[in-house]
């Protein structure tokens, strides 16, 4: 009968862990190997994580975290071991029926899962009261008057919070929901009575998560009398809403862009409505100015080009340059909607008000690159009529085109620049070598520190009984004969980490039998089950991937040589108990009696080595 080990091990047998890590982070060739900023702690340089694709591994010196394509994904994502096989398999577009037979469904905490329950009920109730509530007629109203049909509110689940506050609390609590519960899901201030709800009188929007589920609400006030000061009123971080983690109608919005092949980013919600109002599904808001780590990771996933499309206004579109140099770190492909428009409205809603769908279609549908965008960014905001105006503009250009890898882009980009400025060519390329060699010197330099750093971190004197004890383990972990070798020669190491790496082998050999496969990926795949009860077994996985990176340049070894480790271990640590007994007896001795013991114990070490030598034979 199959299980999910076997189905783990044949998705790793056709993964390349460079593709699916890359899927996540974006990764550097050095040499055999790859770098990346580890995504597993708050890392600042290169030279800490590394993946190794011959062995299929990823591992990070800093902060311990290792493991196979399948943990890195279940470690990244944060999921459960079943979750993680498959969408490993979606990265790698690798089918299988056994994916839809063994991926279990995520279990959630029943607190957690109540949370959900109540924000569903917030939502339809919210809904529900755009229609059917006393004093909900002026929302309403004003949503039409925006020009939002009926069927446009509610494919974007728009509500509106009654000014009877506390009509949503007794609702919900006539439902069995608690106070706390409540409150949990943000709507609730435990601490201001009589207990109403937070976003009475305002039009509700309510936001999702990946899957659909409501985690939270943005509430737009739009009376005259109302006399609070912020336009909106964001759901504050809960259990289950986190504004870092969310992209305003992902959900729906990813659907469509798996059919097109492209997303737009749009600033804010009613941008967003805009869009899919003027026939275009596939747009998604931001939250905040920013884009997050976490909101790269769902680009990442939706595998489709990215079109950048902020206001037009000098924040909009300095906050445009801004995330289109994290998508260029980050490997993203994307466009940006051009900036170079004959009106004077700064974002998709004002442009469909003022012109219609058609208009809206045709601006979103013009693109541009990043180079386009930053020459028609930078003339209009600079008076080209002066020369330190144009050594400004040249200055701000010059990064880009020491970018340009394409001679033919480059071409092409020095000519705009030269027409813009009226600086030469040669003058415009001079500039532009001196960029590009003092940042490939300040490169080198970072390059020569990191390397530094890394010779006095991980590369400490490494004696010789901790070398022959990682190249049995790295036996060990490539052949399961060597296992029994290990056993029956050796019994155990001496240094803690490793016997742990040992034990853990050994289990996995009882828990496969003799019928399945033996490599390394089925070991952690075993570790990395959350049915595995293996004591400490992520810092195993951690220091198995860790053995496997210092040990990747060993050749591989024959039974005679493994052989010949094992007898320089056990000389090792006869040698150790000799300088022991040395230790201790030579306490309190004078020279002349503490040469004579040396000398004894060099004489014992010597007989150890004859005698090891001559049972080998």
């Amino acid at each position: 009968m199959s299980t999910i080990f076997d189905l783990a091990n044949d998705i790793l047998k056709s993964a390349d862990i460079v593709e699916v890590v890359s899927h996540f982070i974006k990764l550097e060739k050095r040499g055999k190997n790859y770098e990346a900023l580890c995504p597993f702690h708050d890392d600042k340089k290169l030279g800490n994580f590394y993946v190794s694709p011959d062995k299929g591994i990823f591992k990070c010196f800093a902060c311990n975290s290792g493991g196979n394509a399948i943990t890195f994904v279940q470690k990244y994502t944060n999921c459960s071991f079943a979750e993680a096989v498959k969408k490993t398999a979606e990265i790698i577009g690798y089918k299988d029926d056994r994916l839809n037979e063994f991926v279990q469904v995520k279990k959630i905490d029943p607190k957690i899962q109540s949370i959900y329950d109540c924000l569903k009920d917030i939502a339809n109730f919210y809904e529900t009261s755009l229609y059917q509530s006393d004093n909900s007629k002026d929302a309403l109203d004003y949503l039409h008057n925006r020009g939002l049909s009926d069927e446009v509110i509610k494919y974007f689940k728009i509500g509106y919070a009654q000014l009877k506050g506390e009509n949503i609390i007794n609702f919900l609590t006539k439902k069995g929901y608690s106070l706390q519960t409540i409150s949990d899901a943000g709507i609730l201030n435990l601490s201001q009575t009589p207990y109403r709800d937070i976003n009475s009188g305002r039009i509700a929007f309510t936001i999702t998560d990946r899957d659909n589920n409501v985690v939270g609400f943005s509430c737009r006030k739009f009376r005259e009398f109302d006399d609070s000061n912020a336009k909106y009123i964001n759901t504050s971080s809960t259990k289950v809403f986190n504004k870092s983690n969310i992209l305003f109608n992902l959900y729906n919005g990813s659907i469509e862009a798996r059919k097109v092949g492209y997303i737009y980013i749009l600033e804010g919600f009613m941008d967003v409505i805009a869009c899919y109002r003027a026939g275009i599904k596939a747009a998604i808001g931001l939250m905040g100015t920013a884009l997050t780590k976490e909101n790269i990771q769902q680009l990442r996933y939706l595998k489709c080009d990215i079109r950048l499309c902020l206001d037009l206004d000098n924040p909009g579109q300095t906050n445009t340059i801004k995330i289109a140099q994290l998508l260029d770190e980050n490997s993203i492909k994307y466009e940006i909607v051009s900036n170079n428009v004959d009106f004077k409205e700064k974002d998709s809603d004002e442009i469909l008000k003022s012109y219609g769908p058609e208009k809206l279609r045709s601006y979103l549908t013009t693109l541009i690159n990043k180079g386009e965008y930053l020459i028609n960014y930078y003339s209009k905001h600079t008076d080209l009529t002066s020369l330190e105006n144009k050594k400004d503009f040249l200055s701000k250009m010059v990064p880009f085109l020491g970018s340009l890898k394409d001679p033919l882009d480059y071409e092409e980009y020095v000519n705009k620049v030269n027409l813009k400025t009226g600086f030469s060519k040669d003058i415009i390329n001079k500039y532009v070598k001196k960029f590009v060699k003092s940042a490939t010197k300040e490169d080198a330099k970072i390059a020569d520190d990191e390397e530094e750093r890394k010779l006095v971190a991980r590369d400490k004197v490494i004696s010789r009984l901790n070398l022959a004890e990682k190249q049995v383990l790295r036996y060990m972990l490539e052949n399961k004969d060597a296992v029994k070798i290990y056993q029956e020669r050796l019994g155990y190491f001496v240094e803690p980490s490793y016997r742990n790496i040992a034990s853990s082998i050994e289990e996995f050999i009882v828990h496969q039998g003799d019928t399945k496969d033996y490599d390394v990926q089925n070991i952690v795949n075993y570790l990395s089950d959350d049915s595995c009860n293996i004591t400490n077994k992520n810092k195993v996985i951690n220091d198995i991937s860790g053995i496997l990176i210092d040990t990747s340049s060993f050749p591989p070894y024959s039974e005679e040589e493994m052989l010949g480790i094992l007898d320089t271990i056990n000389i090792e640590k006869a040698k150790n108990r000799v300088e022991q007994d040395l230790e201790a007896s030579s306490k309190g001795q004078s020279d002349i009696e503490k040469a004579e013991l040396a000398k004894a114990a060099f004489a014992r070490k010597t007989n150890l080595i004859q005698d090891l030598d001559k049972k080998r034979r």
